[in-house]
């Protein structure tokens, strides 16, 4: 969705020209339907000024009308990198996406290798579940990523906790990487474990979302730039909303925190670590604690896009998850930032199809220079 377009307010004039004029010539020739003309003119606006966030965005919406997706997309991409506070140009991108591969466009961009696998390591695969057939339905599309692969499912049905059910699962587990996984995560990339191989090759924790910064009581408190990842939800019908907290894509380091949604670890890693089945003996911050105790302690945590998976729950911040934030607070007393500035970006895609495409699009888009 288009949140608005700028007309080049707060620009200071350029020492070389008079880049503000050239942006409001370029907006009143597309506002009188002359799209190449204002693209001609955003462009000498950029030549002169190649960090203008707002040109960059305005050439990106003339594009886009003038019937160029691709075009459009990389303006808007563009602008956001220029401007790391223009979240209206990194949900243009998403929006420009979605809408063409909606469309049955062409691929907008050569698709992107995935990350090459150093092998393929045993996975056991730890759940706490007592819901059978959503139980069944994670199962199977977990078999079918897995492949050949040799794996175990370790399902925890009484868990008091989930620190205390992973625990269990993870004490439990035979092989050298563990998966831990909510029973209603759907994964569609066929490449997903070889995914966490690329992962785990030089760091010890990976998972779909996450931060490279904590600074309060929530996986992704402190906010935009630190906050990535990608995953999806369910929509009404056959529709999913893919959301992201970034356009960086690949393997992201330095992180300091996971949702817990999904995400592997080194076995002897994660048993370093161990999660605090005392303090969160409920059903939140099991995740936040634990990965944030690692990146304490040293261990190397990452973020993966290369995994396309839809959640089938966002989440609740309701009264459990108040206390159990007291709790972390008074775990980690020197937290005490205040949240900064959050923003998923999304869009609706009717099919899993059409989402693995979406996702495949901004992977191919990061290819580029």
């Amino acid at each position: 969705m288009v949140r608005g377009v700028t007309s080049g307010g707060g620009l200071a004039p350029h020492p070389r020209c008079d880049v503000v004029a050239a942006v409001q010539q370029g907006n009143a020739l597309r506002a009188a339907g002359r799209l190449q003309e204002a693209i001609a003119y955003y462009r000498k606006a950029i030549a002169l000024h190649a960090e203008c966030s707002p040109c960059h965005f305005n050439l990106g919406i003339a594009l886009r009308e003038a019937g160029d997706p691709r075009g459009a997309v990389v303006a808007f991409r563009h602008a956001a990198r220029s401007d790391a506070r223009n979240f209206d140009a990194v949900q243009n991108v998403v929006a420009t996406i979605a809408t063409a591969v909606e469309a049955g466009a062409p691929p907008l961009f050569p698709r992107a290798e995935a990350p090459g696998a150093p092998g393929r390591a045993p996975v056991s695969i730890v759940v706490c579940s007592v819901e059978p057939d959503r139980l069944a339905r994670m199962q199977a599309s977990y078999r079918a990523a897995l492949g050949a692969r040799e794996h175990e499912f370790i399902v925890i049905r009484d868990a008091k906790s989930l620190s205390e059910g992973y625990g269990r699962g993870l004490r439990a587990a035979r092989h050298p990487i563990v998966v831990f996984s909510h029973d209603d995560v759907e994964i569609l990339s066929p490449g997903a474990f070889e995914a966490f191989d690329a992962a785990l090759e030089r760091h010890d924790i990976a998972g779909l979302v996450g931060s490279t910064r904590v600074s309060g009581p929530a996986a992704l408190w402190t906010g935009h730039p630190h906050i990535h990842g990608w995953v999806a939800y369910p929509a009404q019908g056959a529709a999913f909303t893919a959301t992201l907290f970034s356009l960086e894509t690949g393997i992201i380091g330095r992180a300091e925190s996971l949702d817990g949604l999904l995400f592997a670890a080194r076995r002897e890693a994660a048993l370093s670590v161990g999660f605090d089945e005392k303090t969160f003996d409920g059903f939140h911050f099991y995740d936040l604690d634990f990965t944030y105790r690692a990146h304490l302690a040293g261990l190397r945590i990452a973020v993966t896009t290369q995994i396309t998976a839809v959640h089938a729950s966002a989440g609740s911040f309701d009264d459990a998850w108040r206390l159990y934030a007291s709790r972390f607070l008074e775990k980690f007393p020197h937290l005490t930032e205040a949240r900064g500035a959050h923003f998923a970006f999304s869009a609706l895609l009717g099919s899993r199809e059409r989402l693995l495409r979406f996702y495949d699009e901004l992977r191919g888009l990061a290819a580029l220079a």
